[in-house]
């Protein structure tokens, strides 16, 4: 296992002993801190994966991401997490669970290519999609 897992899984089961502020929003930002300090290793190709799960959010973070995932039928995720503690908790542990899961496919033989391949042909299956065009970002 890799050791951002373990770290991981101990800020998902004691928030509140690595992180002041126990929301997601904060949960997030250590995750990305991590990502960072690990110059991009941990995170490389997540929002590749995501944004074919959530089928959209092209334009989007992956922490955005997420919300989506965490609060699929959630008009506006971002209010719906930080409306109670149990929202925050629901979507860190959605959070932490999904970059396992991430971590998982990426581990398979070739997953990272896998997760590249399949998040183009997202991309291709897109009305908007132009291959010839700099442009690969939803229209609004």
């Amino acid at each position: 296992m890799h050791k951002f897992r373990t770290i991981f899984e101990n800020v998902r089961a004691r928030t509140g002993m690595y992180i002041q502020d126990a929301t997601y929003r904060a949960a997030a930002a250590f995750v990305l801190g991590y990502d960072i300090a690990s110059e991009g290793g941990v995170l490389v190709g997540f929002r590749e994966w995501l944004i074919p799960q959530v089928s959209g959010g092209n334009n989007l973070a992956w922490s955005a991401l997420v919300l989506h995932v965490a609060f699929p039928e959630a008009l506006d995720p971002d209010a719906i997490v930080a409306s109670s503690p149990e929202t925050e908790r629901h979507a860190i542990d959605v959070l932490f669970r999904l970059i396992g899961e991430f971590d998982d496919v990426r581990k398979e033989r070739d997953g990272l290519r896998k997760v590249y391949l399949d998040y183009e042909r997202w991309l291709r299956a897109q009305d908007w999609y132009d291959s010839e065009s700099p442009q690969w970002i939803e229209p609004l």
